[in-house]
């Protein structure tokens, strides 16, 4: 029999270590068998004992060469270990020389399967791990058996190696586990053995490489042989791969990662004239679409420039899986399968004349579908089929995580090109979302407008009052407070210093404390700043490094002033903190409002800050995806917002006495009965109108918030007042119904002023009421 070895010089380890071919081992583990027992096993143990002792030659280490002399005691030691059901043709073994990669007498499957070019070389080496890890674990094998037969060390070093191959009838993978039993191999020392650390190299893992320092693989012979059995382990490893990339799939590799999927599936069914696809399905709000980059590889849906008919047969293949749960099986495609199954029309075309199609759910829902098809007739027998079925719930994970990778893909989109949005609208964005993927001829460049038209917009601003007016006094006190200190310190500091400066410095800072006494204009601002920052700041800095007497003085001015930079804040900060609290009340309030309000009717809603809060609502037909919009919703938003500016009014009244700059709000209502549209603006990421005359409803909005009535010249806007503008008298009749409801509850005090409101740039026949708010109700 033909010797089949590794090619030579590959691993330069084993001219270290001395190995002999030999049956002694065996012989001597047969009787140990013999002696334990008195069954019929015993007397043919037996019979092989007398039958090698008979021959004192075969106990004698033996060369390669030798072996053809003793191909009969090669035969009995094969009848021996290898089990009576063994099959040359149908299983891997072979008995190989120790530590060598030389397999002396094999089965014809593992010359089959492992030899290259019939050469007569086996190819043991496991493709894509480097000769240094192949090498490694062979002396972790040695060193395994070295540890537990001369120290007593128990190892848990797993010697067995996974191998794969192209089968040559299949051209497809198979994964093989190699195993070598070392029962019939003698290890001999030649000098005295070395103590060793069982903490160090049982508990802490010691390297081969710190071990090979110790015990140097020159220090052992080898005798005896080895037994090589090879296991078919191509079910769990490719369980293991598709487990691996399931947790590697991602946006990037999806579409690669479900053809390596197939494959796989394909290795499964170890055939490589079965085709096996799996397929997502997706969904976009709610409905099922097919995804061209999946659908282009189906062995259903696969054709090119006609998308109608792909999208009509997608449906009704869709339609047929969430009806039917079993696989749909079918031996032999003929005409009455197509008019059963019309979804399989194009197959026949394909060549394919067997088919299985297997719909994958997951809690009631259809993530995709595994199809496997065959060119012959009666090609997918069940048993055939069956071997991927424990790979399926490993394919239902990874149509999950195709379901989350589409959801963050679209995200994405809408992040990128849009902004954080509402519920009520995001479903529109959606789609263009999905349009704007799923469509690679545009480029990516252009994504489309998108629009609401026909709706009717709310406007309401809150605003405090003279805000412009009390940071001004706010920051004209903080300016007086420095300057005073100022003056201060430079009059002491001329008192103990002889520097004309400081009579100058003097000087100009009473000129801006006459400057900005009565008022403070932007200029005077700018100069005091200038001042301080560049003349004072500096001065006093050096004066406190420079004269010790003054750094009392001077350390208390930097204590006033704010740290960073360097300016007296503390009137600013009461003003600012006071703003603060009412902004953070208004915004909760409207935060709770606003999740209630999309209770009886979606609408979109958006809010921004100024002095106060001013927010936008829009309610219609074209924002509601799946519900019947009608006039009543509309209604019903009118009067929670008047309602609920009582509310604010209330509120911020109350707020006022616990505020240290008693601010007061004012509140606003822009009445506009006629619908409008609305489109996205990419640049500023926002909603905004469309259309001349809809403009104007944006121009009024702007320029109403400081509106005077037109024969007082008052303000229209008044703390504790609500403050309701429009432009026709069927608009202020809506909103008196919902007044004198208000006022029936309570809610309002009983006046109602009609005001006319002076002319604006552009705008005119402006009218208003004003209500007033009970401040008293609870």
């Amino acid at each position: 029999m033909e010797v089949l070895k590794m090619r030579p010089g590959l691993f330069k380890e084993e001219a270290q270590v001395d190995t002999r071919i030999s049956f002694v081992p065996f012989v001597r583990f047969l009787k140990e068998k013999a002696q334990n027992s008195n069954d019929a096993r015993s007397r043919f143990y037996k019979h092989i004992v007398e039958r090698f002792e008979s021959n004192p030659a075969v106990l004698q280490p033996l060369e390669m060469e030798d072996l053809d002399k003793y191909k009969e005691y090669l035969d009995i030691v094969t009848a021996a270990v290898f089990p009576i059901m063994t099959d040359t043709d149908k299983d891997v073994y072979g008995i190989g020389v120790p530590f060598r990669f030389s397999i002396f007498y094999y089965s014809s499957l593992f010359k089959h399967l492992f030899t290259e070019n019939g050469n007569g070389n086996v190819a043991m080496i496991p493709s894509g791990i480097s000769m240094d890890k192949i090498a490694q674990d062979r002396r972790g094998w040695l060193y395994k058996q070295v540890l537990e037969r001369f120290y007593g060390f128990e190892m848990n070093y797993d010697h067995a190696i996974i191998h794969h191959v192209n089968s040559h009838e299949t051209g497809l993978r198979r994964y093989f586990k190699l195993h070598l039993d070392a029962r019939f191999m003698d290890i001999k020392v030649k000098g005295p053995l070395p103590d060793l650390d069982r903490e160090m190299v049982c508990n802490h893992g010691g390297s081969i490489e710190e071990l090979a320092e110790i015990l140097p693989l020159s220090m052992f012979q080898l005798e005896g042989f080895v037994i090589w059995t090879v296991q078919d382990v191509t079910r769990d490893e490719m369980m293991n791969y598709i487990k691996n990339l399931v947790l590697k799939i991602s946006a990037d590799n999806e579409a690669k990662t479900y053809l390596q999927l197939n494959d796989a599936l394909q290795a499964v069914l170890e055939n490589k004239e079965i085709a096996v696809h799996v397929m997502p399905f997706l969904k976009v709000k709610n409905k099922y679409v097919l995804e061209s980059e999946f659908a282009s590889s189906s062995v259903i849906l696969g054709m090119q420039g006609n998308e109608k008919q792909q999208q009509q047969l997608y449906q009704q293949l869709v339609q047929y899986l969430e009806n039917h749960k079993e696989p749909l099986n079918i031996a032999n495609l003929d005409d009455v399968s197509l008019t059963l199954y019309p979804f399989l029309k194009f197959l026949p075309h394909k060549g394919v004349r067997s088919f299985v199609l297997v719909g994958i759910e997951y809690e009631n829902e259809l993530l995709g579908m595994v199809e496997i098809a065959s060119l012959e007739s009666n090609g997918l027998a069940y048993q055939k089929v069956a071997r991927i079925e424990y790979l399926l719930p490993l394919v239902t994970l990874m149509l999950r995580k195709s379901v989350d990778i589409q959801a963050a893909r679209i995200s994405n989109v809408i992040k990128q090109k849009f902004t954080a949005l509402q519920p009520s609208v995001e479903w529109k964005f959606i789609d263009a979302a999905w349009q704007y993927l799923h469509d690679p001829e545009k480029g990516k460049n252009e994504i489309e407008n998108i629009t609401f038209s026909e709706v009717y917009p709310l406007y309401g601003a809150v605003d405090v009052r003279n805000s412009s007016v009390e940071r001004g006094m706010a920051l004209q006190e903080d300016l007086r407070e420095q300057l005073l200190l100022i003056q201060q310190c430079l009059e002491r500091m001329e008192k103990e210093l002889e520097l004309p400066l400081l009579e100058e410095l003097q000087f100009k800072n009473q000129s801006l404390m006459q400057r900005i006494s009565q008022s403070l204009v932007a200029e005077e601002e700018a100069q005091v700043n200038e001042f301080l920052d560049y003349e004072i700041a500096p001065t006093f800095r050096h004066l406190y490094d420079s004269y010790p007497s003054l750094q009392p003085m001077l350390a208390k001015y930097f204590d006033t002033v704010n740290k960073t930079e360097g300016h007296v804040f503390h009137h600013r900060r009461r003003y600012e903190e006071s703003l603060q609290r009412i902004n953070t009340q208004l915004n909760e309030f409207l935060e709770k409002e606003r999740d209630g309000i999309q209770n009886s009717f979606p609408c979109y809603f958006e809010k921004y800050r100024t002095d106060g809060v001013e927010y936008n609502i829009y309610i219609g037909q074209s924002i509601a995806q799946n519900k019947k919009f009608d006039l009543l919703y509309l209604r019903n938003l009118q009067l929670w917002q008047l309602t609920s500016m009582a509310g604010i009014a209330r509120m911020t009244h109350k707020l006022q006495h616990e505020l240290e700059v008693p601010l007061q709000t004012t509140q606003l209502i822009l009445i506009h009965s006629n619908p409008i549209d609305i489109s996205f603006r990419l640049d500023e990421r926002r909603f905004d109108v469309e259309g001349a005359y809809n403009i104007r409803y944006e121009i009024i909005k702007k320029r109403i918030d400081k509106v005077h009535i037109r024969e007082t010249g008052e303000r229209l806007t008044q703390p504790g007042k609500i403050a309701l503008v429009y432009n026709y008298a069927r608009e202020a009749e809506e909103y008196r119904k919902y007044i004198h409801f208000l006022q029936n509850k309570n809610i309002l005090l009983p006046e109602i002023e009609m005001l006319e409101l002076e002319e604006l740039q552009g705008i005119s026949g402006l009218k208003a009421m004003r209500v007033t708010v009970n401040m008293d109700f609870e």
